[in-house]
């Protein structure tokens, strides 16, 4: 470790003069081949093969641009990143997928609400706090870059891959949203990458594992897909990622967008003036590479300025360098592009004297977990929670000396739903009855004969999925349609109060939450909204969210426990 320090720091010293130069005498001093890698970022992981690691190292010494961590442990990820980055001759941005923040890659970070639970929200103010807290533990990594947020308008309940990620159908909540995401993160610091363009809401293909095809019209795409990525330019966002996605009426080829001129330079960069970052999605997705082996060289054509993952890194530099050497390519534009990269760099201050890329590894995994951030989570979900049913105005009363509301915990599987209970009993006592997942009608019924002498029952359908099984809104469920209209039956003699941790197209599988007197969407099951559903049922005002998309008969919006003038 400390012969590796001392290497790091020495090569930081020969370069901290050529970090001093301006960019224009960088791109002077750069081979043909230096420049076309300083546009690739190629994804890293501390469990790699020693001879991907090998592969990679070359490619680091031929001036590879960038790095993007993918799932791994904390500290392992960051000592191999200190160790490629003793490698490079100018520093690589470390970048990442981190929609929810870095818990979406690194376990050892507490995980923000997803953006669906964010539109719940509907606050401005809060969600450029998060932004602003995913931000700050992310630079504090020193990973300058961001794949977030996401601006897609997920109106389609079909839509297995975006869903979730989408703070919802309304163009509006998702723009607004959007940027204030947007500029809490670049606040503090760290690039965001507004995606997937021009719109992945209103698919029903994952195009990871295949082409999705759009057939609106131009005033369509106008008025919904494309209306938050104009909010978001005018805004600054520092990046713009497209997408895997065939849209004839903007290429009329039905190439994907990803790797479309008439997409990607003709909309983007020329009608809607952009002058920032144009990214790819990761290339090796099937959306793209399945038809287009040489998907990174179109991709580069159609005027993108990083390739993001191409499916081998060293074929790219080779085809796009052979282009160039052919004259195919004009070299003159590659500087363009490639000042736009080192322009990033230099306002990160990845080109300033003295600067190091390397992160000290020494008790960072303990340092993770901030408890101003865990507060500013807990106050987001405590806030999101949705009420579809019920009113809520007075809270449960559970004081007394025995038991006087029952709690059903259903499929509570997870370590994180003893959360509830245990936030639950600090307003009183409540008697406790499980039913697992699998459970058959005749163990409902048993349950529901032990109720008896209960005149109200919480009810907590926890496990949820946050995204589909495998497509379409009637795969969300944890709970079986059978099982939940046989448990909304109880309301037949007690007083139901339910909450549901998972996603609000559940709603389509779930016949009857009319028929409890309350009924509340969580989300995700999480300690969070495990400890927010417990105060949303027990804290008057406490939940304050709707509905970030339409399901069952209810609309985007909707909400049924507003108190009339209350504070959002």
């Amino acid at each position: 470790m400390k012969r590796f320090l001392i290497t790091l720091m020495a090569a930081a010293a020969c370069c901290s003069g050529l970090f001093a130069q301006d960019i224009d005498s960088l791109v002077a001093n750069m081979s043909r081949r230096e420049k076309i890698a300083q546009l690739i970022i190629e994804a890293i992981d501390s469990r790699e093969s020693p001879e991907l690691r090998a592969r990679q190292e070359q490619w680091i010494r031929e001036g590879l641009g960038g790095l993007i961590v993918m799932d791994d442990k904390l500290c392992d990820n960051i000592q191999m990143i200190n160790e490629l980055q003793s490698l490079a001759r100018i520093p690589m941005i470390v970048s990442i997928d981190g929609e929810w923040g870095a818990a979406m890659r690194f376990y050892e970070y507490a995980a923000f609400p997803r953006a669906m639970q964010l539109g719940a929200l509907d606050d401005e103010v809060l969600v450029e706090q998060a932004g602003r807290a995913i931000g700050e533990e992310l630079r504090q990594i020193k990973i300058f870059a961001n794949y977030a947020p996401v601006i897609d308008i997920n109106n389609n309940p079909k839509n297995p891959v975006i869903n979730t990620r989408s703070f919802g159908e309304d163009r509006e909540r998702v723009s607004r949203l959007g940027a204030a995401y947007m500029r809490g993160m670049q606040g503090a610091g760290v690039w965001g990458s507004a995606k997937h363009f021009p719109g992945h809401g209103d698919t029903d293909v994952d195009s990871h594992k295949g082409l999705p095809v759009l057939m609106f019209g131009r005033s369509r795409l106008d008025s919904l897909e494309l209306y938050p990525y104009r909010r978001l330019i005018d805004e600054g966002v520092a990046m713009i990622m497209v997408g895997h996605l065939s849209i004839p009426a903007l290429d009329s080829t039905g190439t994907p967008a990803s790797i479309s001129k008439p997409i990607v330079t003709g909309l983007l960069r020329g009608e809607m003036g952009y002058k920032g970052i144009i990214i790819t999605d990761a290339l090796e997705m099937k959306g793209v590479a399945k038809d287009n082996a040489n998907a990174a060289l179109l991709a580069y054509k159609a005027g993108a300025d990083i390739l993001l993952m191409p499916q081998d890194t060293r074929q790219t530099i080779d085809e796009l360098d052979a282009a160039f050497r052919s004259g195919e390519l004009d070299e003159a534009d590659l500087d363009t592009r490639v000042r736009r990269v080192l322009g990033l760099k230099q306002r990160s201050g990845m080109l300033a004297p003295g600067y190091s890329p390397y992160v000290d590894t020494t008790g960072l995994a303990a340092k993770a977990r901030r408890p101003e951030t865990e507060s500013l989570i807990q106050t987001l979900c405590d806030r999101s929670m949705t009420v579809v049913k019920g009113k809520l105005r007075r809270p449960l009363r559970l004081r007394g000396t025995k038991p006087r509301v029952a709690y059903v915990a259903f499929n509570a599987v997870s370590p994180e739903s003893a959360c509830f209970e245990e936030e639950l009993t600090k307003a009183g006592r409540v008697a406790r009855f499980d039913l697992p997942g699998d459970a058959t009608p005749e163990q409902i019924d048993s349950v529901g004969a032990l109720l008896k002498g209960y005149r109200k029952v919480i009810v907590g359908f926890h496990s949820g999925k946050p995204r589909p099984r495998s497509g379409g809104p009637q795969r969300f469920a944890s709970v079986e349609e059978a099982q939940f209209v046989r448990i909304a039956g109880w309301a037949r003699r007690h007083k139901l109060y339910g909450f549901y941790l998972g996603n609000p197209y559940d709603l389509y599988k779930l016949p009857g939450f009319n028929r409890f007197r309350t009924f509340i969407i969580g989300y995700s099951d999480t300690r969070y909204n495990n400890i927010a559903a417990a105060r949303a049922l027990t804290v008057r005002g406490s939940a304050r969210g709707s509905l970030p998309v339409g399901a069952a008969g209810l609309p985007a919006g909707f909400h049924s426990n507003r108190i009339k003038n209350q504070s959002r």
